[in-house]
C-alpha cells in the first residue's frame, strides 16, 4: 500500500497499459515486453539493422562473450541484473577474469553491480574492465538528498578510487592493469 492507503500505479504507463492500477494488467503488460525466444541470429539481425553502437547488457559466461563479439557487438555489460533475475547467480566481479580472459581485449567490458567504493573500481579494472556502472547506490543517493547527493557520491568514488590508485603506486587509469594482483592471483 503506498501513502495515504492508495496502492501504487504506474503513471508513466497508463497510456500503455489498459488498467494501470491493476498489477495484474501490469504484470501482463511487463511479461509481453520480453520475449524468451531471443536468439544470437536475433543479435546479428539487429547489428545488420543498427548502425550505431550495440552494447549488451547481462553476459555473464566467456562463451556468451564471445557469442557477442562475434555478433559484432561494440561492447559487453557483465551483468546478472542484481542477482534478482536468478536465485545463486554468480557475481560479476567473479565471473570479469574469465571473460576477459576469453575476449583478449577485442571487446570493452564495463562492470555491472557490486560497485560501492572507488576500491571495488579499482579491482574491476584490474580484472580486465574498462568500465563500471554503478547500479543501485546513485538511486539511494538520489532518494536520500537529490542531485546534490548524487554529485557527492560521484565525488567519492572518484577520491577514493584515486586513493587505492596512489596506494598501489598507480599514476593513470592507463596504467591499471592485471600486474597489480599478488602472484597467486593471476590467472
Amino acid at each position: 500500500m503506498g501513502i495515504r492507503g492508495k496502492p501504487h500505479h504506474f503513471g508513466s504507463l497508463t497510456d500503455q497499459v489498459a488498467d494501470p492500477n491493476d498489477l495484474r494488467a501490469f504484470k501482463a503488460w511487463l511479461d509481453a515486453q520480453f520475449d524468451p525466444c531471443v536468439t544470437w541470429d536475433d543479435i546479428r539481425w539487429l547489428r545488420q539493422q543498427w548502425p550505431g553502437r550495440l552494447v549488451l547488457k547481462g553476459i555473464l559466461e566467456p562463451d556468451d562473450a564471445l557469442q557477442a563479439l562475434d555478433c559484432g557487438a561494440d561492447g559487453i555489460v557483465l551483468s546478472n541484473h542484481g542477482g534478482r533475475q536468478l536465485d545463486g547467480v554468480a557475481s560479476t566481479i567473479r565471473q570479469l577474469p574469465a571473460v576477459a580472459e576469453a575476449l583478449d581485449g577485442r571487446l570493452p567490458i564495463l562492470l555491472d553491480g557490486g560497485i560501492r567504493s572507488g576500491v571495488d573500481i579499482l579491482k574491476a579494472l584490474v580484472l580486465g574492465a574498462q568500465g563500471v556502472m554503478i547500479g543501485r547506490p546513485w538511486a539511494w543517493a538520489l532518494a536520500a538528498g537529490g542531485e546534490a547527493a548524487v554529485a557527492q557520491l560521484l565525488a567519492s568514488l572518484q577520491c577514493e578510487l584515486a586513493v587505492a590508485m596512489a596506494l598501489c603506486g598507480v599514476k593513470s587509469l592507463a596504467a591499471i592493469d592485471g600486474g597489480l594482483l599478488a602472484p597467486d592471483q593471476r590467472g
